[in-house]
């Protein structure tokens, strides 16, 4: 479907349910066309491909909202109905409000032409290169799971109050989980990712070989050590360490009263030499769009600037209560109200290289993967570390299992000692390694 066809369903859709006593519309259509490839257990699976085209309708009678979506283009004007219905069903809010038209940047190379004749037989032939690689590598690898994904989308938005944006884009994903085996030893299991926009940079190899050697550094894995001192975080582990920060900076989150940093605009929450920004135009990024989920154009928002929080994440609806603008971090889909989320969230990376970090260690934990939980208002963690390995003296000194660690995240982004610079793409997010101090690490 191109997206002058999904233009005209969704303005359709607009006056369908403003003929039916909507005092104000927003329709939001996606049209998406996807094919995959999947691995599982060193082999290749059944490919599919699907296509699908939804339109999710939020209709306004005074500052009552309904919503209502299909995939029916025929029923449209039974959505319009049931979504002019709920309104008026449901209760009123000041600040249930529509944002108006503005223009934002387009950015660069979000659609690749070459996408449109990407095949099914194009992703196997990836996935397959996937397989053959991992066993060049090493005849011990095992790619337990693996996928290799295209996607084409058209993403609409049309607003009563006069915004219209629409925009066609590409991406291609492909992950691997692999393990590694050697007689009666069994390594820990290793994920990488990757993505890009263009079909001539499609790379599976790159990502098959960090994650194979990974798998196979932490063969012969045995029982570390208990401690309480430095823990150097791989940007996977990092990317499930800091999920509290985005329970933090979510402006609704803020607004109920739940997060401990509602009142700490301008305040010191981490260490001077941690920044984190938000960029919804980052080219190449996962989550790079012009305009979010309610037609707010995207752009380069610092969420924590040298230590210091700069801002929340917030849709119309925050920004209205809060008297702040609007960040352009309306987030969802056309099958579900506008939430609030990050688009490409990236930690700043540092000036020195892991290996430096590594070498000012005495003894800690390098941890590649972490499995457990992090509480998003406490900030307390633990779980284990996964692919871990212990150093000594400055050096890795081996592998270890069954490790676990606990801390507290807020506490450990005021204490960090070192942020690398090299980063790794974890799907819309980018971290580099941590480096976090008084993290407790318990030997099992």
């Amino acid at each position: 479907m191109s997206d002058n066809r999904l233009l005209n369903d969704c303005q359709r859709a607009l006056d369908l349910a403003r003929s039916h006593g909507a005092d104000e519309v927003e329709v939001f259509g996606e049209a998406t066309r996807s094919i995959e490839s999947g691995v599982e257990k060193d082999d290749l699976q059944i490919s599919k491909s699907q296509s699908e085209t939804k339109l999710g309708i939020r209709a306004f009678i005074g500052n009552q909202v309904g919503f209502a979506s299909t995939n029916d283009l025929e029923r449209l004007e039974d959505a319009a109905i049931d979504a002019v219905t709920l309104a008026k069903a449901s209760p009123g809010d000041p600040h249930n409000v529509l944002p108006g038209p503005e223009n934002g940047e387009i950015p660069e190379g979000l659609h690749d032409p070459a996408a449109e004749s990407f095949s099914t037989a194009d992703a196997v032939k990836h996935a397959i290169r996937l397989l053959d690689c991992a066993k060049e590598v090493d005849k011990r690898v095992i790619v337990g799971e693996g996928s290799v994904i295209a996607q084409l989308r058209d993403r609409v938005l049309v607003n009563s109050a006069g915004a219209e944006h629409s925009e066609r884009s590409s991406l291609f994903l492909y992950t691997i989980l692999a393990t590694a085996r050697d007689g009666d030893l069994v390594s820990n299991m290793d994920y990488k990712f990757g993505t890009t926009r263009k079909v001539a940079d499609i790379d599976v190899e790159s990502m098959v070989r960090r994650s194979c050697a990974n798998a196979l550094g932490s063969l012969g894995a045995e029982r570390g050590e208990s401690f309480k001192g430095q823990v150097l975080l791989d940007p996977f582990a990092v990317y499930s360490l800091l999920f509290p920060l985005q329970f933090q900076l979510n402006a609704r989150n803020a607004l109920r009263g739940m997060t401990r940093w509602k009142d700490a605009l301008g305040d010191s929450v981490a260490t001077t030499s941690f920044s984190m920004i938000d960029d919804g135009l980052a080219p190449g990024g996962v989550a790079t769009s012009s305009f979010d989920r309610e037609g707010t154009p995207h752009r380069r928002l610092p969420l924590i600037e040298n230590g210091v929080l700069r801002s929340f994440m917030h849709n119309a609806y925050t920004s209205h209560a809060m008297g702040v603008a609007n960040t352009g971090h309306a987030a969802g889909t056309a099958g579900s109200l506008p939430a609030i989320g990050p688009t490409n969230l990236t930690v700043v990376p540092g000036n020195v290289g892991k290996d430096q970090l590594i070498s000012e260690i005495d003894r800690g934990l390098l941890v590649s993967r972490f499995s457990g939980n992090a509480d998003p208002i406490s900030g307390d963690f633990s779980g284990v570390a996964k692919a871990a390995y212990l150093i000594k003296d400055g050096k890795i000194d081996r592998p270890v299992a069954g490790s676990l660690i606990a801390g507290n995240v807020f506490d450990a982004l005021k204490t960090m000692s070192g942020i690398s610079k090299e980063t790794e793409q974890i799907f819309a997010l980018t971290f580099p390694y941590l480096r976090f101090e008084g993290i407790s690490v318990t030997a099992e």
